[in-house]
């Protein structure tokens, strides 16, 4: 074990908890949150655009409806007519679905990723933290993005300061106190490291719990109003292609998680809505 290595939520110290082939997964001893050991890894990962096909098709064919629906309303409720920033807003999928919704946001989406600029959507290529915008926005979002940045406090601190004061700061990650991830740590156990080398992969880089998600946005300013708990699509999980038979099994195994984390409240993914703290 090594003592030396700082979490990347609070700055407690961590020590090592697996050592996977391509990566080493840490766990801060005062908040619990686990992170990649940036120095355990080859390089960090590029995101391009092939990204999106290459590594999760599904998830950008089958985006989640049911949260942009309940996304919608709570924008709109806060107000009507929202300047809204999706941070590493992919295919544009979430804008899109907020411009067919009803008229009267100011949509903005920033990604590596180019898209293609379409009527009453502004599109930014380039990297968040650089990026240079007009102000401030009624309500910052980042769906699944989180995850990928190394420095998760810098990155809240970006979210906070673009967020105007009393705006929301929406943010959507795993969690990994999930019945999925608990699963796939019971079957390395036995000897079975598939399911735990997918989800603890390369390109996570931090594996959030509600309590160290919420522990990051409310020391950078940011208050918690409403947490969401909920799983993806089926349609859009994407299950490594090995045999048909393997496949049904996984997928399979999935769909039972899901099941019994809505039940238990421990979903594979997880929703914060915050307030920035009005100055």
């Amino acid at each position: 074990m090594t003592t030396s290595l700082q979490c990347s939520v609070c700055t407690g110290p961590a020590f090592v908890e697996y050592k996977l082939e391509d990566l080493t997964l840490c766990r801060c001893r005062d908040c619990g949150h686990c992170f990649t050991d940036l120095e355990s890894l080859d390089c960090l990962e590029q995101y391009k655009p092939d990204y999106f096909e290459e590594e999760h098709r599904n998830w950008f064919l089958h985006p989640d409806l049911a949260l942009y629906g309940k996304l919608s309303r709570i924008i709109r409720e806060h107000s009507p007519s929202a300047s809204i920033l999706d941070v590493g807003c992919g295919n544009g999928n979430f804008l899109r679905y907020l411009q067919y919704s009803g008229n009267g946001l100011c949509l903005t989406g920033i990604d590596m990723a180019r898209n293609e600029q379409v009527p009453g959507i502004r599109y930014l290529q380039g990297d968040f933290f650089d990026a240079r915008f007009d102000g401030q926005f009624d309500a910052v979002v980042n769906l699944a993005v989180i995850e990928h940045v190394p420095d998760v406090i810098a990155f809240t601190k970006r979210l906070h300061d673009l967020c105007v004061p009393g705006g929301l700061v929406i943010t959507m990650t795993v969690d990994e106190r999930s019945i999925i991830y608990a699963v796939s740590r019971t079957l390395n156990r036995t000897g079975y490291s598939r399911p735990l080398k997918r989800l603890y992969s390369k390109h996570h880089l931090n594996h959030f719990t509600g309590s160290s998600l919420k522990r990051l946005l409310e020391r950078n300013g940011l208050d918690t109003i409403q947490v969401i708990r909920h799983n993806a699509p089926m349609a859009a999980v994407d299950i490594p292609e090995t045999s048909a038979l393997s496949s049904v099994i996984l997928r399979t195994g999935v769909w039972v998680g899901f099941q019994l984390g809505q039940l238990t409240q421990r979903t594979m993914l997880q929703t914060i809505v915050s307030r920035k703290t009005a100055s």
